[in-house]
């Protein structure tokens, strides 16, 4: 039997990975704890790991079009 469950948090405030290998998310109105094994724990890791090298490397091209647009404008400008 598989068994799933959904929780929407928002606002985490505050996160914790305790000897137990327990996940805790402190979030608005409470907190989540999630028991996870080694390779659970590693998996995340890699996952948001990733998800921020991502979204590094959006920021980082937008930053470089952004830049290379005003660079335009104020060689239009002379």
């Amino acid at each position: 039997m598989k068994v799933s469950r959904v929780i929407e948090a928002k606002g985490v405030s505050h996160a914790y990975v305790g000897w137990s290998n327990e996940l805790k998310l402190t979030v608005e109105g409470g907190e989540i704890v999630i028991g996870l094994d080694e390779s659970s724990l590693r998996a995340i890791a890699q996952v948001c790991n990733n998800k921020i090298a991502e979204q590094d490397e959006e920021k980082a091209e937008e930053a470089k079009k952004l830049a290379a647009e005003k660079e335009l404008e104020e060689s239009t400008e002379d």
